[in-house]
């Protein structure tokens, strides 16, 4: 029996490599990354967790050489390289240490999101406190309602 794939590889920063398009089979249908690599009974997530450690030159050539190995669609063999290392681009690379110095200067294109629900708590606290303040009973009442103090200070 087959050991059920790990949870820790399906990771949504996987998602724009692995559904990427390989580009068209013979047949019309848009061949992704995805369905490619469970073609040819690899776990995608598993895959693309080993090749993102890969330095992005050696990633491109390991890819390229599954694309070869794939039934010929659209694509020619020679065609196998250019679509590799244009799926390579759309896969994490932790540490950067292969990042040319074209990469490093242009920063990072992903937001980190780690931040969002502690911004989202602060606005709905902020917006609560408003609302608070602003429904809060005026103590500007009419003279004639407040009984006057006619009692004096001087000793009994």
């Amino acid at each position: 029996m087959t050991p059920a794939a790990s949870v820790s590889f399906f990771r949504s920063e996987f998602g724009d490599f692995l559904y990427a398009p390989i580009g068209d089979e013979r047949n019309g249908m848009t061949l992704s990354l995805l369905s490619a690599l469970a073609r040819l009974n690899m776990d995608p997530w598993e895959e693309a967790a080993r090749l993102s450690q890969l330095p992005r030159r050696t990633a491109a050539q390991k890819l390229a050489s599954l694309i070869a190995r794939l039934p010929p669609g659209a694509w020619t063999q020679a065609d196998c390289c250019t679509i590799a290392n244009r799926l390579i681009e759309l896969l994490p690379h932790p540490g950067g240490c292969d990042a040319s110095s074209a990469e490093e200067g242009r920063g990072s294109r992903r937001i980190n999101l780690s931040a969002a629900p502690i911004l989202i708590a602060v606005a709905l606290g902020l917006a609560a406190l408003l609302i608070a303040v602003t429904r809060e009973p005026s103590f500007q009442g009419d003279a004639a309602d407040t009984p006057a103090y006619t009692g004096s200070a001087r000793g009994r």
